[in-house]
Order: C-alpha cells, then structure tokens, then sequence
C-alpha cells in the first residue's frame, strides 16, 4: 500500500509539473519512509530544455529545515557540471517555521530556486483548472482537502452543523463531471472522514439521513475511589497522600502559555491519582480541568470531542469565552477553535488530561493523531495545559512504533517522574489504616506493613485492605504478626479472579522469574500478559517479567506462604546481650520496669531491645513484659537454642539474600560500606542518611556474624553459607569484664608477653583501672584469642599450652594464634617470604588484607608491630635495609 501510494505521488507531481511547462521528468531516487514519501526527479522546461532538479516530499507533519539545506547542497554540487540548473523543492505540508524563512533567503538571491509547500501547490492546481471552488449553495465547510487517486484529482471539505459546529458529513467535488465512485469509496475509508458519509456535492444537497450518523464517541472521566484504601481506583484528592514534590513540578509548569506534560511510571505507582490531585489544583485556582480515560479512545475522533467537552466546560465556568464560529469538524479545526477563544485571566489555565494513555498506543492511527494534538497545541496562545499519563511497564512494544511517535509527544513536553512512595507518605496511609481500623496497630505491625510495601503506593493499600478485613472479622494486630498477617487469604483472593490462562501465565513467570518478556510474549499473547501487568500482579523489571512481590512467587511455585523477613535491625548483639541474661535469670519473663531498673537504663530502651527479639524469634509479645520462647527457657542449651533461632530468621531475611548477592560480585566478601549502599533499595519505604544506613549494616552484619552466617576477617565479612560457626559472641552469658574484637595485635608485644608469663608461673591477673598499660597488654591478648576475661575482671588462658609453667611462650602455639585472626596468615607469608620487609610493606599487606582505612603512619607502626609479633612467633625476621 505504501509503495502503491508512493507511485501515486510521483505520477502526481508529473502531472503538475507538466502542467507547469515541464517535460516528463524521470525519477532519480523513490523512497517511502515512516514520515511520508521521498521524491527525487530530474526535468527539463519544454520551452528551452532548461534541466530541472526538483525534491518533492510528502510527509505526515513539517519537514526540517536541515532537508533544504540538504537539497540546496546537491544542487549546488549539480551547477558545477550543469551551470544554470533550476531546481525545485516541493514539501507537503511544508517546511518549519525556520525552513520557510530560510528558503525565502535562498529564493531572494537565487532567482533559478523555488520553494512551493501545500498553498502554493494548491494555487498552481486552481490556476491550471485542475481543482475548482465549492459548487454555488454548499456552504459551512471545513478542512478543505486535495485528493489524489488513479482516478482523478478532486476537492473534499467537512459539512459541519450550523448549530453543534461538529461535522455532518463529507462533500466531495471534481472539477468537471462527477466524482468517480472509487475515488469516494477511498475517502470514506481514510481517516479524513472520520466515519461520516462521503457524497459527491454536485449530485447529492440537504443534510445526510440520521441513520448515516457515525456512532458517538464514547467519553468518560477518570473515576477516583471514594474510599480510604480502595486500591482497584485511583486515590480521589480527599484521600490523596503526600507527592509534594511532583505536585511542586506539576505546579511550576502552570502559566500564561500552552503547556504538555508527562507523567510516567509503573503500573500502580499513583499517576492517576496524581492527575486528579493536580485537576483539583487547577479547579481551586479558578481555572477548569478535565480528566478523562484514554481507554474508551477508539478514534482520531476521540481527540477532537474530548477538546471540545473540555473547552465547552471551561466556557460554562467563566474561564474563557468561545470564538464566533466555533468549528470542531477535525483536530485541525478544533486547535484553531482553542486559538480564537479569549481566556477571561491568562492565570487561569484549562487542563485537558488523558490518563490510561498505553491503550492509545495500540493503534498507529490514533497515536500519530495524539502526536499532532501535542504539536499542533504549541500555537495556541492561551494558558492550555496538556496531559498524558502512560505506563513505563508495556511488554508489548516493539522497535520502530510506537516509540517514535511516543517520543514526538515527549519532545514537546515536560515528562515528570513519578516514584514510590516515600518514608512520611506510608506513615500517612498507617495511621489512617489505624483510625479506620479503631484499635492500635501497634509499632511491629507498623514496620512490618511498612517494610512488605516496598513504598509501592498500590501495594500498601492492598495490604491496609486486606489487614482491614482481617481486623474487622477478629483478628487482633498480634495474630496477624503471628500468621505472617495471614497473606494467603489474599493471594487465593488474587487467583479466585482470573482464567485458567492467566494463571498459566502466571505460574510460568513465577518459575522462571525473572524471565525475559520477550521470552513471555512468544509463548502466551501479549495482551494477556499485559492484562496481568495492569492487575499489578506482574511487574516488569528492566526487559524482564517477575511477580509482583517474591512471597507471591513462592506462594505460585510451592503452594505455601512462605514469606521473606524485611523487618531492619537496630541493635546489635552485644547490645542485646546486656539484657538477656537478667531475663533468663528470672525465669525467662521479666517485666520492662524490672529490666529498666536492673540495666540502669530507661523503658524505651528496653522495648527496643524487645523489639529486636521477637523480630528474631527469640521472645514473644506481652504487655509491658520481656518473655522469651519456651524453646529457649526449657532448653539444656539455651545458648544454642537463641543461635538456631537467630540463625534460622537471618536466613530467611532479604538483606541475607541481598547480602549472598552481593558477596558473589565481590570474591565472597563484603564491608558494611558496601552493605549500607544496598540497603535504601531494600527498604524504599524507610528514610535515612548515609550515616543511618552504614549503622544498619554494621548492626546487620554482627547478626549475621553472630549467627554464623558470615566470618568476620578484619573490616570485611566472608559470606559462606554452611560454613563453621567462628564468632565467640554470646548473647545469655555473663558478659566479659573487657570487650575486645578479634584481630591482629595493633601494639608492641614486650607488655603482653610478660603478661602471659605472669599466666603461665600461676599468678593472678584481675584487670585493674590503676593498671593502664597492663589493660593495654590484655585487650591485645584477648583480640589476639590469648586469653579470656569472666565476669569480675579476672584473666585466665584461653591456650594454656601457649605458655610453659616457666612463664616462657611457646612460638608455635603463638603463631597458630596469629595465623588464625584476620590478615595474619597473609602478613606471616609475607614475612617468611622476605625477612627484612619494611614495616610500612608489611603494614600495607595487613591493610589490604583485612579492608581497613589506617593512615600510612598507622599502617607503618602496625606492620613494625607485627614483624615483632611474627618475631616472638619464631619467624626468622631480618633489620630491613636502609634506603
């Protein structure tokens, strides 16, 4: 067909051209594009055989400046060989704005150059009597048009009603004779028609029957939820949440001129309830907003009556007085409709909004003419805002359409990102989920929605749904966090919904997710993939599908609930270990003020350390009680018990998942630095500063340390899933009079080696306050795995073979022990290798080593301290040689 069309055009202008004096001109180049058609031909005058060079284009909108350059260029190149080469440009419509002026410059100075776009093609048609003017008694017409088939080349316009301005049908008209029938058959088929009944208005007058009428188009505005939590709608502006900063953006692009706007985002992320948030800013400003849904748009017709809806109203209200002679026979006609009319207050804008825009997309036809609606608005004067809000998840779009014409709209606009929601805004819709539910949701409750949520703004609300109906049928806020807020309920209500091949679809995706969608749309059809990304049951990620929460995944492949934890740990071990032991002391449930006053310390610390309990499993919840698990209590171990338990929940942690990720990119290791530029993305609904986040690693990673889940090797963690526990943390013993972390010994070891002789003769060592640098001596030790410190301060041997009964250290037993703390087996290697390495060479080893941030002096005195170590360890240790 296009090629067909392409062919048309060409004998088309041949036609005109001879009908100017030309010859038959030959064709050097015939393209047809996505834009139009591309002519090259060459001619001469029959007059005086003069060659002629012309371009000829046919494009669907204004063609660049950048094509007469380009064609001034050969031209030019032509006149070297062939002086006095007349060349010819022929542009349908016509050239922009810059084109035009430009050509006229040429044509100033180049009396051989001439530029005719649609008027002047027109004219030349009428002059040589190849068109004529309307017949006498046809009047109100619009859009006149010149139509060119194999059959003849004939005039068309758009009878519109004297009254409702819309168009009543399409007359057509030859310049002599009558219109051939095939020729009126292709117009009814062309867009141009719109649907309406073509005739010939020299044998047909009067008004088309009403059973010719094309069917209305079907409008209808965006519905918005009357409701809090009424997910399947869009928020109305009574129960709209936060977006400040959109809002802020929205309401900067507002003034005196015409304005597009964009709003993109996933599927579910709130554009339309931001549309509509934005429309009530638009009505309270005293301007008038429309916002309608593209789904019903089946028509390039749709365009024309949604304007018009939208200026009637904004008419009623005052905004803006319609000109004389309204016209809404066609897009065209419509824009010069807008044009004419006289806004009361040039701040009081008229927003016209198409939300739902990806079915649009669908048709090429009807996209294209939403891309002229953009670029054909810029010329109105008034403060006409548009809008379109599409999805960034369409797994059907394919290269080439509909994006160009997509991307024509976003070249005139502003598009503004719309994203999840944050910190303050899910905080929001809880405390409204709390006053709709009557009772308190208490903080773990809070968290735990918050943290499911993702931030995504559907998400939350289904969930503050589906918790709503659980609370108003008996479920009490402990229940739910004990049934894993009993999500099954709600993933059977999202399957009762659906097809057997929707399912299908689903399942597939869930086995292999993420999978790519094109993968997807070769096996199931893309709308019915696409039907479940706009149920927000999958999502897309990049170029690929998944489910649109992992629970959900796992609910699809083994038919169990089985929910991954998301909850952020606050306190680390230790801290948790201060409290702990007094608990078990009294029996395994003490109440918060008896903890309080046995810690020294206030009730909010210690419903904080509870809270890191029974997030872990290790307690339970009761009122103003610490009560830990009967597994623990009744335990013969109950220091294994709290690890299995700690374990077991850490395992079953995102940010363990996302941890064994990450480790994998990084040669199985990973620093909190690392960790704590993950985590935001884990937690979108949660807020932080950097500083925060690096905390929340830090605590993150003890646990994981503690539960054997990772090796602590200096600043960095090993990540190896089933390896052997080697953490000594203890959370239900006595605590250590001195707290040390394991590592390399950071000081001389003159003061520690004494101390282990004073061990070895069988003196007592109790750590004294007075005794500055023998506290010193025994943090090194007890870092080093030398010794251990009770509960009253007194210091024992942890290796009672590294010391003889004659105070002397054995050098094997202490190498095992330096060769066993994080970046020793590397430093001793290095030394063994090269003796009389420099204390800054060796230090440097250790650094690397270990991942740690020491300053060079630092990293000089610690690699001097270790040659000593290495030394007293019976490695053959070398002076190094002065530069």
């Amino acid at each position: 067909m296009s090629n067909a069309r392409g062919h048309l055009f060409e004998k088309f202008v041949g036609s005109l051209l001879h009908a100017y004096g030309y010859e038959k001109p030959t064709t050097s180049t015939f393209n047809v594009i996505s834009n139009g058609i591309e002519l090259d031909v060459v001619t001469a005058t029959r007059f005086d055989g003069r060659v002629v060079m012309a371009e000829c284009k046919a494009y669907t909108s204004a063609v660049a400046a950048k094509e007469l350059t380009n064609f001034y260029g050969k031209l030019n190149v032509e006149r070297l060989s062939k002086p006095g080469v007349f060349g010819l440009m022929m542009v349908l419509p016509g050239l922009t704005q810059d084109g035009r002026a430009s050509a006229r410059a040429i044509r100033d100075k180049d009396e051989h150059f001439r530029y005719m776009d649609a008027e002047a093609i027109v004219e030349a048609l009428r002059m040589e009597g190849l068109i004529s003017t309307a017949p006498e008694g046809v009047d109100n017409l619009s859009d006149l048009a010149i139509v060119v088939t194999e059959q003849a080349t004939v005039c068309a316009a758009i009878e519109i009603d004297e009254h409702t301005r819309t168009p009543r049908r399409v007359l057509t008209w030859a310049s002599s004779g009558r219109v051939p029938a095939p020729t009126i058959d292709l117009i009814a088929a062309d867009s141009y028609a719109q649907g309406l009944p073509v005739v010939d208005a020299r044998a047909h007058s009067g008004p088309p029957p009403v059973e010719s009428m094309p069917e209305s188009v079907v409008l209808v505005p965006v519905a918005s939820s009357v409701e809090d939590f009424q997910y399947q709608l869009p928020a109305g502006p009574k129960f709209f949440v936060g977006r400040k900063t959109a809002l802020g953006e929205l309401g900067g692009e507002v003034g005196t001129k015409q304005t597009t706007l964009i709003l993109n985002a996933q599927s579910g992320w709130g554009k339309s309830s931001l549309a509509l948030k934005f429309a009530e800013q638009i009505d309270r400003m005293g301007g008038s907003a429309t916002v309608m849904d593209a789904r019903t748009a089946s028509s390039p017709r749709y365009i024309v009556e949604v304007l018009r809806k939208a200026v009637e109203k904004a008419a009623s209200k005052g905004v803006l007085v319609m000109p004389d002679e309204a016209n809404w026979a066609s897009l065209v006609s419509g824009i010069e409709t807008v044009s004419r009319a006289q806004w009361a207050d040039p701040k009081k804008p008229v927003l016209v909004f198409f939300d739902q825009f990806e079915n649009v997309f669908q048709s090429e036809s009807l996209t294209r003419a939403f891309r002229d609606l953009a670029l054909s608005a810029r010329l109105v004067e008034g403060p006409l805002i548009l809008g379109f809000a599409w999805k960034t998840d369409l797994v059907g779009w394919v290269e080439g359409y509909p994006y160009q014409l997509r991307d024509e709209i976003r070249s005139v606009a502003r598009t503004i990102i719309v994203e999840p929601f944050g910190s303050a805004e899910v905080g929001t819709i809880l405390s409204r989920l709390q006053v709709q539910a009557g009772v308190s949701l208490g903080l773990d409750l809070r968290t735990r929605l918050r943290e499911y949520s993702q931030g995504l703004p559907w998400l939350l609300k289904k969930l503050a749904d589906h918790v709503l109906r659980e609370l108003r049928s008996g479920s009490s806020p402990e229940q739910l966090l004990a049934e894993a807020l009993n999500i099954q309920t709600l993933f059977d209500a999202d399957l009762a919904e659906l097809g057997p091949q929707s399912v299908e679809i689903l399942r597939h995706i869930a086995r292999y997710a993420p999978i790519p969608a094109g993968e997807v749309t070769e096996r199931y059809a893309p709308d019915a993939v696409q039907s479940l990304v706009d149920r927000r049951l999958i999502v897309q990620v990049g170029d690929r599908l998944d489910t649109y929460w992992d629970t959900f995944r796992d609910y699809l492949n083994t038919g169990r609930v089985l929910l991954e934890d998301s909850y952020i740990l606050r306190l680390a071990p230790n801290q948790v270990a201060r409290m702990l032991p007094l608990v078990m002391g009294n029996g395994g449930s003490s109440s918060v003020s008896v903890l309080a006053a046995g810690l020294n310390t206030s009730d909010n610390v210690i419903f904080n350390l509870s809270r890191e309990l029974r997030l872990l499993g290790i307690a339970v919840y009761e009122p103003l009680m610490v009560k830990l698990v009967s597994e623990v209590v009744s335990a013969s171990d109950p220091e294994a018990a709290v690890l299995s338990r700690v374990a077991s929940s850490l395992r079953r942690h995102k940010a363990y998942s996302a941890l064994v990720e990450l480790a994998t990119k990084h040669d199985g290791y990973v620093n909190a630095e690392l960790f704590g530029a993950m985590l935001p993305s884990l937690f979108p609904a949660v807020s932080g500063r950097p500083s925060t986040w690096a905390t929340y690693a830090r605590v993150f990673l003890s646990w994981f340390d503690y539960a054997g889940l990772t090796s602590r090797q200096g600043n960095r963690f090993l990540v190896q899933p089933g390896a052997a526990r080697t953490s000594a943390q203890r959370l239900l013993s006595t605590r250590s009079a001195m707290r040390s972390r394991p590592g390399i010994p950071q000081s001389a070891p003159r003061a520690s080696l004494e101390l282990l002789a004073k061990l070895g003769r069988g003196e007592d060592v109790i750590i004294s306050p007075e005794k500055k640098c023998e506290r010193g001596a025994i943090r090194t030790l007890a870092a080093l795995g030398a010794v251990v410190v009770d509960g009253t301060g007194r210091v024992a041997l942890h290796v009672p073979s590294l010391v003889d009964a004659g105070g002397s250290v054995e050098p094997a037993e202490l190498r095992k022990l330096l060769m066993a703390r994080p970046g020793g087996a590397a430093g001793l290697a290095h030394l063994e290798a090269d003796p009389g390495v420099k204390p800054a060479e060796i230090g440097a080893t250790l650094r690397r080593e270990i991942d740690a941030n020491w300053t060079p002096s630092v990293t000089h005195s610690i690699g001097g301290y270790f040659r000593a170590w290495a030394r007293a360890a019976g490695v053959a240790v070398v002076r190094p040689a002065r530069a």
